[in-house]
């Protein structure tokens, strides 16, 4: 249904360029038709006038509309970091604190709340990326793929206010967030379905026997 509704919206806008086009001809026939029967003394006078009045108004109407757009991008933008900037306060929040200090019942009408903005402000890439990271979420089982659709969410959210995400390696919201996220990305490379109980269960077993090898060699 989505990709009917575009092709529709293309085709809709194509011939609407097609009429103003077509509009556009029609007017310079009639004009240039006008003038050949004008005698070449007001003829010239006639093409200057016209060309002169076109050319302020399109630098009016262009004008205008560049600056209106510039004002709405920004109102966009603004309101767009505002929205993005207080779901990440709350995100961080209960994810440092392991969700101890922040009540579940709490984060439903929050959620609730971030859904209805996301409507309202953001692209459709931050809502495919934010479902997609909602909807596994639910299954409860904190693994790889959730952190990567963690990352997918927040790159979608840095796009949608126009930062370059270029350069950014895979596995940022584990660089910046787990302990060991080189452990991390080494075994989430091997396993995709990588649990972090799994993770913490190797890093709990890897630092005991890096224990033990210290108190031999000591």
């Amino acid at each position: 249904m989505h990709r009917i509704r575009s092709i529709f919206q293309f085709a809709l806008g194509v011939s609407f360029l097609v009429a103003i086009g077509w509009s556009l001809i029609w007017l310079i026939r009639t004009f240039a038709t006008y003038i050949a029967t004008v005698p070449k003394e007001l003829g010239a006078p006639i093409i200057a006038a016209v060309g002169t009045v076109l050319v302020a108004t399109l630098t009016i109407v262009l004008g205008k509309y560049f600056e209106r757009k510039k004002e709405l991008d920004a109102l966009y933008r603004d309101k767009k970091t505002e929205v993005y900037d207080d779901f990440l306060k709350k995100f961080f929040e209960f994810y440092f604190s392991g969700g101890e200090d922040v009540e579940a019942k709490d984060m439903v009408p929050f959620f609730r709340d971030f859904s209805r903005k996301l409507v309202l402000w953001s692209g459709p890439e931050v809502i495919e990326a934010f479902l997609a990271w909602k909807d596994h979420l639910a299954k409860g089982t904190p693994d790889a793929k959730s952190i990567f659709l963690t990352e997918a969410f927040l790159l979608a959210v840095r796009n949608d206010l126009r930062h370059s995400n270029k350069g950014i390696r895979r596995g940022l919201f584990a660089r910046m967030f787990l302990q060991n996220s080189e452990l991390f990305l080494l075994m989430a490379a091997k396993n995709p379905n990588l649990t972090l109980e799994e993770l913490t269960e190797f890093e709990k077993a890897l630092s005991t026997a890096q224990a033990e090898i210290a108190a031999k060699e000591a």
